[in-house]
C-alpha cells in the first residue's frame, strides 16, 4: 500500500503542474491535476491531515496562482479561435462576393 501524500508531496506535484503549463504540455498538465485533486483528497480525508493550517492555506494560495495561470492561457487560447473563426468568414464572404461577379 502506499503512503498517504503529505504537503510536500502536493506542492511537488503543483511545481510539476505548473512546469507542465509553461511548457505548454497540456497532457502533462492534466495527469497533474487528477493526481493532485487525487491526492489532496486522500491527504485531507487522513486523520490529522488539517492539522498544518498555514500549510494548507500557503498551498491554496500557489493553486489560486496556477488557476489565474490556467485562465489566462484559456482566454487567449479563446482569442486565438475567435481570431481564426472571423479569418474563416472573411474568407468565405470573399469567396462568395467573387463568385457573385
Amino acid at each position: 500500500m502506499a503512503a498517504a501524500p503529505t504537503l510536500a508531496d502536493l506542492n511537488t506535484t503543483l511545481d510539476t503542474l505548473e512546469a507542465a503549463l509553461l511548457d505548454g504540455d497540456h497532457a502533462r498538465a492534466g495527469t497533474c491535476l487528477d493526481t493532485l485533486h487525487a491526492d489532496q483528497t486522500q491527504l485531507l480525508a487522513q486523520p490529522g491531515g488539517l492539522d498544518d493550517v498555514a500549510g494548507l492555506r500557503a498551498l491554496e494560495s500557489r493553486q489560486q496562482r496556477v488557476m489565474v495561470m490556467i485562465m489566462s492561457q484559456r482566454d487567449e487560447a479563446a482569442g486565438h479561435v475567435r481570431k481564426g473563426a472571423a479569418a474563416n468568414r472573411a474568407a468565405h464572404a470573399y469567396l462568395t462576393a467573387e463568385s457573385l461577379s
